[in-house]
């Protein structure tokens, strides 16, 4: 007998040094919020002394706001019916069921100081001292909560940046059909995240010629924006197509600047780029390509080139000059440009959308404006992509020839 009371009295001791270096407050309180035990992380946590606690309400013990605003005890303020503990333990006694893990946010008067506080509490249905009583658990997850809302706040912030961001480069695409005579102009654009890799333009050089280009930098999001933009103001200033003092550049003068002016030690990266230059009257399309994907020509006669003269790509450190090819165009030849993220998105099963897909459309629309062509080109790759997500920007850009003498109102997407 005697060996059974020691042993008793061992597991007693035990549990109470438990309780009292656990750092969860623990209490247990009857059906009327009266505390009736308590452990010394509990006096820690509201600063309470053990005198002041026992068998006082739960709302005076831990400095509910209402409590002490209303000078009231538990159950009698005018919030005590809206308080998510008091429903908790009316679930434990109907139920006797425990309830885990629910918070308990609200300020509490802590030294005389109101402090807002996040808690999460667990109760218990229990028998203690020949009574129903409740045991509950209060955790204390203030601090981690502080950092979730100011993680929050940090990225409020960079969404509000990045949709300045998105904004700029945004005005960087077209943002209408320039009103050229003899060509009719299309495009789609859909980065993969809210800013991208890839940028395109078109420029209206002189009366008679129209440049247009299109890059994708290596990787997406904010580092592949900000050289996409880079790149975009370069191609905007003197070194670009238009030139200074009213001298146009050719495209393979171009692409080779930007070669020079780009260099992967610089920038830490590399990107793709066709630049092209259309003489309207003549029908001269002179093209210059940087490791970009070939575009596309379909003749209005109904056969389908790829553009497939190219150099490498820039920023990858080639000695190789880039140069340039001219072809002739006639009345109703189309151009598709396009970055590689239209032909490797990639369905929910992981399949990629690929170029077999990507030429089908075209053979099929091959007779359509060149506004149809594109929108349903981009229309396939979306229904084949279901609701996966582009896994890189997607940018399409057509251009229709009409003829030499040909005058046509641009089309506005």
């Amino acid at each position: 007998m005697w060996t059974e009371l020691q042993n008793l009295k061992e597991s007693n001791e035990f549990l109470n040094l438990l309780l009292d270096n656990i750092n969860s407050a623990v209490l247990i309180a009857d059906e009327n919020l009266q505390v009736h035990q308590f452990n010394n992380s509990f006096l820690n946590l509201f600063d309470s002394a053990a005198e002041a606690i026992a068998e006082t309400s739960f709302g005076e013990a831990i400095g509910c706001v209402n409590a002490i605003i209303e000078n009231k005890t538990c159950g009698a303020t005018s919030q005590c019916s809206h308080c998510i503990l008091r429903s908790s333990l009316i679930y434990n006694l109907i139920d006797r069921a425990p309830v885990d893990n629910q918070p308990l946010n609200r300020v509490f008067y802590i030294k005389g100081n109101p402090v807002e506080k996040h808690f999460q509490f667990s109760t218990r249905p229990i028998t203690f001292q020949g009574r129903k009583m409740f045991l509950i658990i209060i955790y204390d997850v203030t601090d981690i909560e502080l950092q979730k809302i100011e993680l929050q706040r940090k990225q409020t912030l960079i969404d509000q940046d990045l949709e300045s961001a998105a904004a700029i480069q945004q005005s960087l695409l077209p943002d209408r059909s320039p009103q050229i005579g003899n060509i009719q102009v299309a495009w789609r654009f859909e980065p993969c995240e809210q800013v991208g890799g890839d940028i395109f333009n078109i420029q209206n050089m002189d009366e008679r010629k129209v440049g247009f280009y299109m890059l994708d930098v290596c990787g997406h999001g904010v580092p592949a924006a900000l050289i996409s933009v880079a790149v975009s103001q370069f191609l905007n200033s003197g070194d670009g197509l238009l030139g200074n003092n009213c001298e146009l550049v050719s495209p393979d003068i171009v692409l080779n600047r930007l070669d020079h002016a780009f260099p992967f030690e610089r920038f830490d990266s590399f990107f793709s780029i066709i630049c092209m230059t259309l003489d309207v009257q003549e029908g001269l399309l002179t093209y210059s390509s940087a490791g970009h994907p070939p575009p596309v020509l379909v003749r209005s006669k109904g056969f389908i080139e790829t553009l497939d003269h190219r150099g490498p790509s820039i920023g990858i450190g080639s000695e190789e000059a880039i140069d340039q090819q001219t072809i002739e165009l006639q009345a109703g030849d189309k151009i598709l440009l396009y970055t590689d993220g239209l032909i490797e998105n990639r369905n929910l099963a992981g399949a990629f959308f690929g170029k077999q897909r990507f030429y089908d459309i075209l053979e099929k629309t091959r007779n359509e404006p060149v506004q149809k062509i594109v929108e349903t080109v981009y229309a396939v790759v979306k229904e084949f992509r279901q609701k996966a997500k582009p896994d890189d920007d997607i940018s399409i850009l057509g251009v229709e020839y009409c003829g030499k003498d040909a005058v046509q109102e641009s089309i506005q997407i």
